[in-house]
């Protein structure tokens, strides 16, 4: 694997952020409402997260974590957080905060319509976090999700999924279904899917990614069955934080083309995970 020249660093995806920012102030604001949310803090750069996350680190475990920062898998990775927000190499997310609250608060006569694109991209954004997970954490399958999950920023990524992704657009069928909502969603979308997340990460991303993508089923859909008696307040959290261009645009596509950028949660999420592994890495050595 090469790393993508263009690829933000890792310093540079850590410091993209300030706690004044929309962004970080919405998603504390979520985690503080979401019951079992992880505690998370803030930081903006891998010394200020070792301080944090990892104390007891020390300075040859620093090391270590410091040339994971600039591997070739980290680059990767931080590349492909981005591209689930912004679009730019392949991933073309029209749905996020704006789309979820709209399906939850509005008339889910006039949503309908936008139905195809909010699964597509639960399903595609699903694989993208099992491919983060698989590229940033070395070891079997089973080690992978239980060092995701070990981690602030692995579970916080994993809980704004079930809540933002799944509970809230899809309350309904997760009230009245049966059976996985993730298992339906892929095996409706993934096939469509495919080119998009190959043309972000390289062909068989999905396929490479499998592995932790069945292991993470299970536990997202409890976790997203468990949070939709709670998307009330959790919609609620989440709506006060919106951009005025995100919060006022009259639809999902208007969103996007008035404020695509306006909330990076995958970037500001992936950074966060990206640090924290490589940090994970350095003590495990």
């Amino acid at each position: 694997m090469t790393a993508d020249p263009t690829a933000r660093s890792l310093d540079t995806s850590l410091l993209a952020f300030t706690e004044d920012d929309a962004t970080v102030r919405m998603l504390w604001a979520l985690f503080a409402t979401i019951p079992g949310a992880p505690p998370v803090s803030f930081y903006r750069s891998l010394d200020e997260a070792r301080m944090l996350v990892f104390p007891d680190l020390d300075d040859a475990g620093m090391e270590r974590a410091q040339a994971l920062a600039h591997a070739p898998a980290t680059l990767h990775a931080l590349a492909l957080a981005d591209a689930i927000d912004t679009g730019d190499v392949g991933i073309s997310v029209l749905t996020g905060v704006r789309s979820a609250l709209t399906f939850f608060f509005g008339d889910r006569s006039k949503t309908l319509d936008t139905d195809a694109q909010q699964g597509a991209d639960a399903a595609l954004k699903l694989v993208a976090i099992a491919w983060l997970a698989h590229t940033l954490i070395p070891g079997p399958v089973t080690q992978k999700v239980a060092r995701l999950r070990a981690l602030p920023s692995g579970e916080a990524l994993l809980t704004y999924y079930a809540a933002i992704e799944l509970a809230l657009p899809f309350a309904d069928d997760l009230v009245s279904g049966t059976g996985s909502l993730i298992a339906r969603l892929l095996e409706r979308y993934g096939p469509s899917n495919k080119g998009r997340i190959d043309g972000a990460v390289g062909a068989g991303a999905e396929a490479v990614a499998g592995g932790v993508l069945a292991e993470l089923t299970g536990p997202i859909d409890a976790m997203a069955r468990s949070l939709s008696a709670h998307s009330a307040t959790i919609a609620a959290s989440a709506k006060q934080w919106l951009p005025p261009a995100v919060a006022t645009a009259g639809t999902v596509a208007g969103a996007v083309a008035t404020a695509a950028d306006a909330m990076p949660i995958y970037r500001l999420l992936g950074a966060r995970l990206a640090a924290e592994v490589c940090l994970q890495e350095g003590a495990a050595r």
